[in-house]
C-alpha cells in the first residue's frame, strides 16, 4: 500500500525537524514527570531539558503519554484544590 501525500509530508516533516542528539523514547520517559512539573507550573523548560521538548515534538507515542500525564495531574490538581 503505498503512502498518500499527506502521509509522505508528515514524514519529511518529521525528518526535516530531527536533530542529531535526538534522545530515545526510554530518556524521554525518565524525565517526562520533571518536564511535566515545568509546564504545570508555567516555569521555563531549562536548556538542559530542550531535548524532551524536541522528543515530544517529534513522537507521537511520547508525545500521547505526555499529554495523559498532564491531563491526570491536572484532574488531581482540580481535587486537591477543590477538596
Amino acid at each position: 500500500m503505498p503512502l498518500s501525500e499527506e502521509q509522505i509530508a508528515t514524514l519529511l516533516g518529521m525528518v526535516a525537524a530531527s536533530e542529531e542528539d535526538c534522545i530515545d523514547c526510554d530518556k524521554c520517559f525518565d524525565h517526562l514527570a520533571e518536564f511535566a512539573e515545568a509546564e504545570l507550573t508555567n516555569r521555563e523548560i531549562p536548556d538542559a531539558m530542550k531535548h524532551i521538548q524536541v522528543h515530544l515534538e517529534q513522537c507521537p507515542c511520547c508525545h500521547d503519554e505526555f499529554t495523559a500525564l498532564m491531563t491526570a495531574l491536572k484532574t488531581l490538581e482540580g481535587e486537591v484544590t477543590s477538596g
